[in-house]
């Protein structure tokens, strides 16, 4: 019956049979197609050959896919920067953890040279972690033997508490031109809030031409209680008597110590006299991360300055005894907070701060070499950190500390700071109270400098991952100006 209706509809209208059967062709033409695209597309997020496949590929900004498929040059030595964070804080993060169901790092087709007795050998090698590799459904096919995640593996994914700390905390050799810089210091750093609204700023360093020229340790202490002024600390060690290895995050100077327990906690040792003659500063503390709040070591140094910065304690507890000659207060639960700075100190200054403000950690800072106006400036980024860890790093377009009049010698009494990136875009607002000013050698044509610490009362807002924030809180902040 169809074929006669057919062959009837031809006779009669045989132009418009034409078209219709054209448009019938042409429709399941496109059908085709598009069929054919979208299973390329699925083939493609499936390709080991593009890192790995997956529905999500994060790749180095700036790489041109069809290159890095194809092995050019513009593929060759790239890498992502603190890819450990971006996986354990973003990929593998309670953050996201209803959206991402799997994720596995992956380095595909490297060019390494294998030594021979022929001589250089170039080889492509790969590598992922195996266990994440199966969760994503993309290991490759095993033809013997054995894949297993290996121990370091594990710590990269999933470290424990000591793990996780040692290798933020790890402690360096100055190398390079760095090595014969006597300006070379690194230090641990730690403020503490006392019971008595009262603080401390804590300071356990190495500084000089370490290991092989002069060098030592020393130790810095100052008490602060509004109200009732401020008592300096300060002891200098022979090299002999300070204890530490590259990598390892552990010091002793003196009778003083920073030692990172196996369950993860800082173990604070300090005895440090008095500048004034009465008797020493000494401590006993146990200092536990609250949360798992930190910046990841990073090279934030400008042109010129060799300058490293890490941050493993953005919220943590301190439990213990702190003695003032005999005069002991015991400290239970005490907020503190803790980083670590490495590098070479001829004419840097810094901005930096850091607060507690609503539910967010908040870091700031950027160091300077020189002038102030006019010299090498380092990168200057606003960090943000929540219940759920890492929640945002932004390049700051404008801080601006400001004076009660043109003198400088007075001290800041605001600090007002914009961080944007894309559609998010953070304030910070520090209203300055207490102000400890110090004077500083930096500049060969300016002798002295004024270094101040400050403490202030801190509100955030704008708007962070396409939603409004808004927390007050205090915090901690430093800057520097020339002496006039």
């Amino acid at each position: 019956m169809i074929p006669q209706l057919v062959r009837g509809s031809f006779r009669q209208r045989p132009g418009r049979s034409l078209l219709l059967l054209a448009g019938y062709a042409l429709g399941v033409g496109v059908t085709i197609v598009l069929l054919s695209v979208g299973g390329a597309l699925v083939e493609q997020s499936r390709d080991t050959e593009l890192v790995g496949g997956g529905d999500l590929i994060v790749l180095p900004a700036g790489i041109d896919l069809e290159t890095l498929k194809t092995g050019g040059a513009g593929s060759m030595y790239f890498s992502i920067e603190q890819a450990p964070l971006l996986y354990r804080e973003v990929l593998a993060g309670p953050r996201f953890e209803g959206r991402i169901a799997a994720a596995a790092p992956w380095i595909d087709d490297e060019l390494l040279y294998l030594e021979a007795d022929s001589g250089l050998v170039p080889v492509s090698a790969s590598g992922t972690i195996p266990g994440l590799a199966d969760r994503l459904e993309v290991a490759p096919a095993l033809v013997a033997g054995t894949w297993e995640d290996l121990d370091a593996d594990r710590r990269w994914r999933d470290p424990t508490d000591a793990e996780l700390y040692r290798s933020l905390d790890a402690l360096h050799l100055p190398r390079g031109a760095a090595a014969a810089d006597s300006t070379w210091a690194e230090w641990h750093y730690f403020n503490l809030m006392l019971p008595d609204s009262g603080w401390l700023y804590l300071t356990w360093m190495i500084a000089g031409r370490v290991p092989d020229g002069r060098w030592g340790g020393r130790m810095l202490a100052t008490r602060v209680e509004p109200g009732a002024g401020e008592r300096a600390y300060s002891a200098g060690v022979p090299s002999g008597q300070v204890g530490f290895s590259d990598g390892q995050p552990d010091l002793v100077i003196g009778r003083s110590s920073v030692t990172i327990e196996d369950d993860g906690s800082y173990a604070l040792v300090a005895y440090i006299p008095s500048e004034t003659g009465s008797g020493p500063l000494t401590l006993d503390l146990t200092v536990t991360a609250s949360s798992r709040r930190y910046l990841p070591p990073v090279e934030i140094g400008g042109e010129g300055i060799t300058s490293g910065y890490t941050v493993p304690l953005l919220d943590a507890r301190a439990t213990g005894r702190v003695c003032e000659g005999a005069k002991c207060t015991r400290v239970e639960g005490a907020r503190t907070y803790h980083d670590h700075n490495w590098g070479t100190w001829g004419g840097v200054i810094w901005d930096w701060g850091q607060a507690q403000a609503g539910d967010y950690s908040v870091l700031y800072g950027g160091v300077r070499d020189g002038d102030r106006e006019q010299g090498a400036a380092g990168p200057r980024i606003l960090y943000l950190t929540d219940e759920h860890g890492f929640a945002g790093i932004l390049p700051i377009r404008r801080l601006s500390t400001h004076w009660p009049d043109d003198s400088l010698r007075s001290a800041p009494d605001s600090i007002s700071i914009l961080a944007a990136s894309g559609a998010d875009s953070v304030a910070l607002r520090v209203a300055v109270g207490h102000v400890r000013a110090t004077q500083v050698p930096v500049w060969p044509d300016s002798p002295e400098a004024l270094f101040f610490q400050m403490r202030g009362a801190a509100i955030l807002s704008g708007r962070l991952l396409g939603a409004p924030i808004l927390g007050e809180g205090d915090g901690f902040f430093e800057t520097w100006t020339r002496s006039r």
